[in-house]
Parts: structure tokens; C-alpha cells; sequence
């Protein structure tokens, strides 16, 4: 046996006790065998390096017992000869601080695995792996052309500093292939040397990746990236028919674009990046499957990290296979294609079964889909845990004016009441319309409703009907100046929780939004902090989608730090909940119970520039800024870390009715929404 087949046969025993019942997908057996051959590529493996480091806890390895990463990598080996892959592609963005020499050393060790099986692949810098204006970088010392040498495909290497770019050629099913890895917007002179090799080769496909070709917007659809996609195709990519596939990442998503060329043929260009998924990706990685005999290239979407996570770890961000846009079939008949250049193109022997629906059959091997627990109805008003040492909780379901509760619908007027029912008197009034940053607000763009998240016992909640910061003055709620809430500081911890939804309409392109916030300036609590307009406090939603909970501490780390969400769909009510662990000195974000990738260590209690808080809009230097778009409901903070089972999402009565299956929040969610929508820019 070969020591490459020895180390998959290795790699496969080690992976043999994965979880649990098998998922029915199409059998590979069933179809019409045919000359086939697949593709790995890897998206954007930022966040999967910078996570498994020491500096940020080892978060994967420390929550699932592996590292995705690792686990793509190795899945790929142990399943190459039966996926018949002779090559795998990385599209850039290998890590996410270039400067931190343990990502270097995580990305180091995930693609050794490819080297000490054989299996060639190509690399390319993202910008995020691009720091200095030193002689060299990180990115060509931890992968120099010596490396890339070790693959049996590798042909050259173009190596000017932060444009490396290569070329590789390997053969599948009796065919030649180039595959040229352009390196972060390659500059011009390295589009030259890309069109020498070309030249070189005139009878060879070519596959191009690079780390920027396509773009996303909100709605799905992708386009040329303005940034250098539609540059490199209009310079580069139309003008050589010998490109008939592009692959690339960057911007957030999943999606395919065929475009005619200069010569009136396809080029089947592909997006893929899945670090704003849960858990920066969630070991979602791409198999492109060649059938020569039918003339198809098909896509597939699939984890095998999700495939081998602890059974009781799984929740409803967890998905082992994704369809839709992240999983395709183009038609392609690659003799009349290639016809031009290299006339004597042939298929194969027909002798390869459907490899996409074996690596689906691979994947889903001994895996249990999670069963998500939708938690139980409140029956009444009152179901909750009620905490002792709670500050404040807010209820904007029960929003009053001169003492009336609000019905579905009504505007909210200036002085509504949104009470607090924790007994300490931190009640939340509207601001005025004559009140700062105001000018432009109508009562009607604050509307109450008794829409709300299932599992809140409140009876409603607001709505904000702001489109963007632009379009109309804010419209905010806060409490009163010598509110007791204003000054705590929370040294034993914290638990912050919210029940929000964002609009259907809410545009990332133009808006970046706040739910709550702490007023006053982070510059007032902490002498030489960065972005001292900052407030001390705001959970706030970037234009990526991604919710922020953005804080100064009391001790440890008081720059100021952020929790991050992986992208969030829009139109779906949430429940988040941020705890900060004394014990620990550790800040957490949980959305609908699950946990986020990107916590906050070495960070304890939270910041007051004796101040109001603040529902509806964030802050800057001083003022409201960034209105919301969409509902908030009950909202809570209480002293200490508390679990689950004291969250508001939990029930007290024995009586509680179990939700008649799982709830919309939870099971509505598909691949599109959660990973592919919305996101319209750059790697963050």
C-alpha cells in the first residue's frame, strides 16, 4: 500500500465513530456511470485559523473536540480516490490577522495534511493575509514557492510581494487541466505573466480562481465585484477562451453567474465564502464535479466538520448539506466548448459513477440531522424566570401612553412609556421630536404590535419603520437621567438579553443600525481609547447583517471589545443573549441558544458614563445615531451569568404548552437566508 493510501486509510479509521443516523440522499450506484472527475476548493478559511489559536481559547477545539480546518482537509484526503479528485483549489483569506503567527501556524497544519497525502492543490493570497510593505510577508514564509513545489502539479510561481500568484496543471480522466491562482487583485503585471502562460499552453482549459471575481447583493443575485471583477474580466478573463471557469470568495455568499465571452462561449463563474455562516463557515466547503460524458458541472455545498460535531452540540444553524444557491448544475458540453483551441478534447472511459451524489452519501454517513428542542409557549404574560438581581426589564409590548396601553398598531407618541417590570423605576419615555438628531422623525415611524418572538411572554413589542439613517430623522426611547440603571457597572457580570427582528427591507448597502445602547462616549470612561465617540455600550447590526455587541469593560480588556454573530436573516424574530462570566472574564453571545465564533476573553463587568440607556438607535460622539429598522421586544440585563434555564426564553409554569412542532424561528431558516443573502460587502 502506498503511503498515501496508508495515511487515508489511517485518516478514515480515526473518523469512523461519527454521529449517529444516516440522512437518505440519492444513491452514486444508481446513476448511469460516465467519465467523471471532482474538484475541492476551499473557501475563505479565515475565521477557522483565527479561532483554533490560543490567543482566542482554541473556541472549535474546545466546543467540538476538532477544528473545521483540519477537518476539511483531511475529509478531502480520505475521500480523494473515491471522489476521484486529483486537485484541490484555496480561493484566499487563509487567515483573518495576518500578524498573528499562530493562524499562520493553524493554516500550516491543516494543508500539511493535503501534502503528506499527495494531494496537489493551489493557494493564492486574500487581502486578509496581506499586512506589511516588508520585503516579505507571512503568507509567502509560511507557503513558499519550495512548498508548492512539493505538489507534482505545480509549474511556476509569479512572486511579487502581496500578488503571488501560480500555476498548476494536473490531468483527469485522460485530459490535461491549467489551473492559475491569481493573487489579491492582481496588478497588471501580474496579468501579464498570467497571459504568458496561457500563451504557453494554447491547447489547455483553464480554471482561474482568485480571492475577488464576483459580488452578492441582499436579494442573492451576483454580479462582477465593481472593486476588480469586472475589471479582470473585461482585461483578462473574456479576451482567453480558454478560461471556461472562475472560482473565487471575499464577498460574503454563495452563487454562479455563466457569462458569454469574447467569443460567444460560457464561462461559469462561482462565488463561494462562507465565513459569515455559523461558526465562520461551519467546515462548509465546494466539490465541483466534471461530467465529460454528459456534458455538466455540478456543485455541491457540504460540512464534514458539521458531519462529525458531538451530537449534542448540533442546533438549527447546523447544516450538513446546503441546496439552492449553494448547490448547482450547468450544462456544459466541453468538446463544443474546447473545440477552438484543443480540437481533439474527448471524454473518458465511462466508468465513474455520480461522484456528487457519493460525496453526499460520504457525508452524511452516520449523521443525525440535530433535533432541535423549540422550548414551550409561555402560558401567560408572566411566564418567565424572574432573577434576582435584575436592573431592568423592559417591555415594549405593554407600551403605554397617558396610562392606556398602546394597541396593534397605533403610532407611538412622544412620552410613551415602555415600563420596566423589574420594580426599579428605569422606565424607557420616547424622546421628543424636537430632541437632537430628531428633525425629520413622524410619530408613525414607531408603531406598536403585537407581533413578537413565541418563546417572549411579553404580549408585543415595537416597530421601527426607519429604511436607513438617511431617509428620516431618529426615533428613540431612553430612560430618566437619575435612572439606577444608568449607573451600574455590573463587576459580578452580566447577562444582557433582547428579543429583535430585523426589517424585511433593512438595506446593508446604506445602513449599519443599533437596537440598544448605553449612552454617552467610551472616550469619557477610558482615557486614550480608540473611537472614543464610541458609547460605552450598543448592540448593533452591521450592514453585513452581523448583530455587534460592542462594550468598555470595568477590568481586563477596556479598549473596548466586540462580540460578533455569523450572518443573521432578516424578517425572523431572534433571541439574543450576551453573558458575561466573572469567573471566566469571558463576554458570550448566544443567538436562539446557539453559540457564536467570535467572543470576547479577558473582559469583566461593563462601563457607565452615567447615562441613560437607550432603545431604538445607537450612539456617536454624544448623539443617537443609526436608527433601527425593525422590532425589538422585552429586553433584560441582570447581575451575574446566568444559564439557559434563566433566560427569558424559558418557562416557570408546570402548565406551559409545548410549541406543535418546531418553531418558524428555528426551522424556516434555509441556506439562502442564513448564508447567502444580503451580504453585498468586502471580508471583514
Amino acid at each position: 500500500m502506498s503511503s498515501r493510501r496508508l495515511l487515508r486509510a489511517l485518516l478514515a479509521v480515526a473518523s469512523a465513530g461519527a454521529t449517529s443516523m444516516v440522512v437518505p440522499v440519492a444513491s452514486a450506484e444508481n446513476a448511469e456511470l460516465a467519465s467523471r472527475f471532482t474538484l475541492g476548493v476551499l473557501p475563505d478559511t479565515q475565521f477557522y485559523s483565527r479561532y483554533a489559536t490560543p490567543e482566542t481559547g482554541d473556541l472549535f477545539q474546545k466546543r467540538y473536540g476538532s477544528r473545521p480546518y483540519e477537518t476539511q482537509t483531511a475529509w478531502l484526503v480520505e475521500n480523494s480516490d473515491d471522489l476521484n479528485m486529483p486537485f484541490v483549489t484555496h480561493l484566499g483569506d487563509v487567515v483573518d490577522q495576518p500578524n498573528i503567527p499562530g493562524e499562520w501556524a493553524v493554516a500550516d497544519e491543516a494543508m500539511k495534511v493535503l501534502e503528506e497525502a499527495g494531494l496537489n492543490y493551489s493557494i493564492l493570497p486574500g487581502n486578509h493575509d496581506l499586512y506589511s510593505d516588508t520585503p516579505e510577508s507571512e503568507y509567502s514564509t509560511t507557503f513558499p514557492v519550495s512548498r508548492a513545489q512539493q505538489n507534482e502539479t505545480f509549474q511556476e510561481r509569479f512572486e511579487k510581494l502581496d500578488a503571488e500568484s501560480e500555476y498548476h496543471i494536473f490531468e483527469a480522466e485522460g485530459q490535461k487541466f491549467l489551473v492559475l491562482a491569481l493573487g489579491w487583485r492582481a496588478p497588471q503585471e501580474a496579468l501579464d505573466w498570467a497571459q504568458s502562460v496561457i500563451d504557453k499552453h494554447p491547447d489547455l482549459p483553464v480554471i482561474l480562481t482568485s480571492h475577488e471575481i464576483l459580488n452578492i447583493d441582499g436579494d442573492g443575485e451576483v454580479f462582477l465585484s465593481e472593486d476588480y471583477g469586472q475589471h479582470l474580466w473585461d482585461d483578462f478573463i473574456s479576451h482567453n477562451d480558454q478560461i471556461f471557469l472562475t472560482i473565487g470568495g471575499h464577498h460574503h455568499g454563495a452563487g454562479h453567474l455563466v457569462m458569454q465571452n469574447d467569443y460567444g462561449h460560457d464561462v461559469i463563474n462561482v462565488l463561494q465564502d462562507y465565513q459569515m455562516a455559523y461558526q465562520g463557515g461551519n467546515g462548509l466547503l465546494g466539490l465541483i464535479q466534471f461530467d465529460l460524458t454528459n456534458g455538466k458541472v455540478d456543485m455541491t455545498a457540504l460540512s464534514p466538520w458539521v458531519s462529525r460535531k458531538p451530537q449534542e452540540t448540533l442546533n438549527q444553524f447546523d447544516h450538513v448539506l446546503l441546496e439552492g444557491a449553494d448547490s448547482w448544475s450547468v450544462d456544459m458540453d466541453f468538446a463544443h466548448r474546447f473545440a477552438d483551441f484543443a480540437p481533439h478534447f474527448a471524454a473518458g472511459e465511462a466508468d465513474d459513477p455520480d461522484y456528487a451524489a457519493r460525496a453526499r452519501e460520504i457525508v452524511t454517513k452516520g449523521y443525525q440531522e440535530p433535533q432541535i428542542d423549540p422550548g414551550q409557549l409561555p402560558q401567560n404574560d408572566q411566564d418567565y424566570p424572574v432573577v434576582e438581581g435584575t436592573v431592568a426589564h423592559w417591555r415594549p409590548g405593554q407600551v403605554t401612553a397617558d396610562g392606556k396601553k398602546l394597541g396593534d398598531g397605533e403610532a407611538v407618541p412622544e412620552g410613551a412609556v415602555i415600563p420596566d417590570v423589574s420594580g426599579n423605576g428605569n422606565d424607557m419615555k420616547r424622546a421628543p421630536l424636537s430632541t437632537r438628531g430628531s428633525v425629520g422623525a413622524q410619530l408613525e415611524d414607531v408603531t406598536a404590535s403585537s407581533d413578537k418572538h413565541e418563546l417572549s411572554s411579553d404580549t408585543g413589542s415595537l416597530v421601527w419603520a426607519n429604511k436607513n439613517e438617511n431617509d428620516k430623522g431618529l426615533s428613540w426611547f431612553e430612560t430618566a437621567a437619575d435612572a439606577a440603571a444608568n449607573s451600574e457597572t455590573f463587576e459580578d457580570g452580566y447577562t444582557f438579553e433582547t428579543f429583535v427582528k430585523i426589517s424585511d427591507d433593512f438595506d446593508g448597502d446604506n445602513h449599519w443600525m443599533g437596537a440598544i445602547a448605553r449612552e454617552g462616549e467610551r472616550g469619557d470612561v477610558v482615557e486614550g481609547i480608540d473611537e472614543g465617540q464610541e458609547p460605552p455600550a450598543v448592540l448593533a447590526v452591521s450592514s453585513l447583517r452581523e448583530l455587534q455587541w460592542s462594550a468598555v469593560a470595568t477590568s481586563g480588556d477596556t479598549a473596548g471589545t466586540s462580540n460578533w454573530s455569523h450572518e443573521v436573516p432578516k424578517d425572523e424574530w431572534l433571541h439574543v443573549a450576551i453573558v458575561n462570566n466573572p469567573e471566566t472574564n469571558t463576554v458570550e453571545m448566544f443567538v436562539n441558544g446557539a453559540p457564536i465564533l467570535r467572543d470576547v476573553i479577558d473582559s469583566r463587568g461593563l462601563a457607565s458614563a452615567d447615562a441613560p440607556w437607550l432603545m431604538g438607535a445607537a450612539m456617536w460622539d454624544g448623539d443617537p445615531t443609526n436608527p433601527w429598522n425593525g422590532a425589538i421586544g422585552e429586553t433584560r440585563i441582570t447581575h451575574g451569568a446566568l444559564p439557559k434555564e434563566k433566560w427569558l426564553s424559558a418557562r416557570v409554569h408546570e402548565d406551559a404548552q409545548p410549541q406543535p412542532g418546531v418553531s418558524s424561528h428555528l426551522s424556516s431558516q434555509s441556506s439562502s437566508s442564513l448564508l447567502s443573502s444580503g451580504s453585498s460587502g468586502s471580508s471583514n
